[in-house]
């Protein structure tokens, strides 16, 4: 039987505002959520484009966010 011993997700984002992108931070913050943002670019239409890893379903991290 297989069993999932470390999940991450890395995922690229745009996000219309910077206030938007801090919103979802906060959301990642109030569920507990690890995290770590990789890179951040502001756009010049005003958008943010990031790339971030985070915790997948509360699984055990390992060594992905190091």
């Amino acid at each position: 039987m297989k069993r999932i011993m470390f999940a991450c997700l890395e995922q690229t984002n745009r996000f219309e505002c910077e206030a938007e992108f801090t919103a979802y931070k906060a959301a990642l913050d109030r569920k507990n959520a690890k995290y770590k943002v990789i890179s951040a670019e502001n756009q010049s239409d005003g958008s943010v484009i990031v790339k971030i890893k985070k915790q997948y379903n509360n699984y055990d991290l390992g060594d992905y966010l190091d």
